[in-house]
């Protein structure tokens, strides 16, 4: 094999292969390649370009010896990556190609350089300086080496109410002395004096401040105020501007950001001895509402116990602490004992055979059976697997139903109903329909009689009655492409709602149940367990909850 040599050049930053004889065989990059890791210049930077020259080189015909720059030192290369909150400095090392490795100074000093200059971690520093002196030649080091001072947590401002709201006494049963839960008894309805305090405004906090990487302040972000509403029959306390007090005497009711106190018509039930109750402002019922009775309030109705047999309708919110007891009524489809109305949300532990209508959301814990509920939404929620399940009747939420279980084994008849949701478009679907038939209609016929001027001989007559004729075509016709547009604009802002519709059954879905997004019926036609449903073309498609 040839005899080749390596030696220092320009201050021993390049590496120079002479090829003293090329006479004892012809050289391989690899022989080459190993011959120069046995040298002392063996940690610099290689040029395997540079090798296959010198092999190309040895075979042509010369007569001075081949000299060539095979390898160079190279240094370490140093960057500094700073994250875009400055939060958080990583730096990436790569080791230097036969020259020297940065040490804790040098390493320091590039941290400086980049503006670093808090939260440097100084043994993670020696650290990779350490590494440095026993590691191969181009090898990757990255570590984060610097971390800023976290700003401190901003609490936002908080109402905190200093007594139970009637709203809260009535979801909440009294707890027995063994530690049981009565559920018939959910307490007195306690009235409150002037002077008593009701709410508690906790002002916001803003967290400390804190200093990124380059050593600037970070301040926290303003936290968000929140003030205490003055109710009816409420006001500031004298004393301190963040406390809520009584300014009559009532009952208490929350309301957002605050309380209110009731000037509310108290009786113990409504039955034969206290009549039907009509009540401008909120009414509370300590016991029930006996069969055939009639309760209307401008604001609030609260019931304690049950609705039986008869009429509610409360302005805002309706809450009954136990039920509604209704009945079929034989002889009407569809037609219940117990009707129920409110203008807000409506709260019950269960509904059996009542039409319940609320504005707002309907909340049942227990069980909805062979009602009709009418709501923007029908939230049932229980940890109880036997809890919060719809057997029978119509459920006809606005926008969500959510419930355990929907149905039941024995198949009974259950219907969700989305449809009302479209009363208005479907009603302006229809007529422009009707009237997209009648001009149709008419276009049809103008063109028949259209057809048959043409055919007779031509007169001057003749061509003004076709020139009329085609004009009024020409109209009806641009009329009935309007009237197809404005028709599929509302098809397509009636699937836009379609799509937010949602039926989630965290539990079990029987075969039974009917689901109506906009006319056609959808049955179930297998029991499922925990699924979210949607409408999709005009079929249903299924999720895993």
């Amino acid at each position: 094999m040839a005899t080749v040599q390596f030696e220092a050049i320009n201050g021993g930053e390049q590496i120079q292969l002479q090829i003293l004889d090329s006479e004892g065989g012809p050289l391989t990059p690899d022989y080459l390649r190993n011959q120069f890791k046995l040298t002392e210049f063996r940690d610099c930077f290689l040029l395997e370009e540079a090798l296959l020259s010198a092999v190309n080189l040895s075979k042509a015909p010369q007569a001075e010896a081949v000299e060539i720059v095979v390898a160079e030192q190279r240094p370490a290369q140093i960057q500094v990556k700073i994250s875009g909150d400055k939060m958080e400095c990583e730096l990436i090392v790569e080791s230097a190609y036969g020259a020297k490795n940065p040490d804790i100074d040098w390493l320091s000093s590039e941290l400086a350089n980049a503006g670093v200059s808090f939260g440097i971690d100084s043994n993670k520093l020696k650290a990779i300086a350490n590494q440095l002196t026993n590691i191969a030649p181009g090898t990757m080091i990255k570590e984060s080496v610097a971390k800023g001072k976290p700003v401190g947590q901003s609490k936002q401002a908080r109402i905190e109410l200093l007594i139970q709201p009637l709203q809260d006494r009535l979801m909440k049963p009294q707890l027995r002395e063994n530690g049981t839960v009565d559920m018939h008894d959910f307490g007195d309805i306690e009235m409150v004096e002037p002077g008593d305090q009701l709410a508690k405004r906790i002002p916001p906090a803003v967290g400390m401040p804190g200093k990124n990487v380059l050593g600037e302040p970070v301040h926290a972000p303003k936290p968000e105020d929140r003030l205490l509403e003055i109710g009816e029959g409420t006001q500031l306390s004298p004393a301190d501007k963040n406390v809520l007090v009584a300014a009559r005497k009532g009952v208490p009711l929350k309301i957002p950001g605050g309380v209110e106190v009731s000037e509310a018509y108290c009786v113990k039930d409504v039955d034969l001895t206290t009549g039907n109750i009509d009540f401008d402002g909120t009414v509370i019922v300590q016991g029930s509402v006996r069969q055939g009775m009639s309760v209307k309030a401008t604001k609030k109705v609260m019931v304690r116990d049950y609705v039986e047999s008869a009429e509610v309708s409360a302005g805002t919110d309706l809450i009954i602490g136990k039920g509604v007891l209704g009945k079929k009524i034989e002889q009407a489809t569809e037609s219940f004992s117990a009707n129920i109305h409110c203008g807000g949300d409506f709260f019950a532990a269960y509904v059996q055979y009542a039409k319940v209508e609320a504005a707002q959301q309907c909340t049942v814990t227990k069980h909805i059976l062979h009602s009709q509920i009418q709501a923007n939404a029908i939230e049932m929620d229980s940890p109880k697997k036997n809890e919060a399940k719809i057997i029978g009747g119509v459920m006809q939420p606005q926008t969500t139903l959510t419930c355990n279980s929907l149905g039941a084994p024995s198949y009974i008849g259950t219907k969700v109903d989305f449809s009302t949701r479209f009363t208005d478009q479907l009603q302006e679907l229809k007529g422009l329909n009707d009237e997209l038939g009648e001009r149709i209609n008419v276009v049809r016929g103008m063109n028949t009689a259209l057809a048959q001027i043409e055919n007779k001989t031509s007169c001057s007559d003749a061509s003004e009655q076709v020139t009329k004729i085609s004009n009024t075509i020409e109209h009806f016709q641009s009329v009935i492409s309007e009237l197809k547009e404005k028709r599929k604009s509302l098809i397509q802002e009636m699937e836009a709602i379609k799509e937010q519709f949602e039926v989630v059954v965290k539990r079990n879905l029987y075969p039974g149940v009917e689901i109506q997004f906009v006319q056609k019926l959808l049955p179930i036609k297998q029991e499922k367990n925990s699924c979210k449903i949607k409408a999709k073309d005009d079929g249903l498609v299924f999720f895993t909850v």
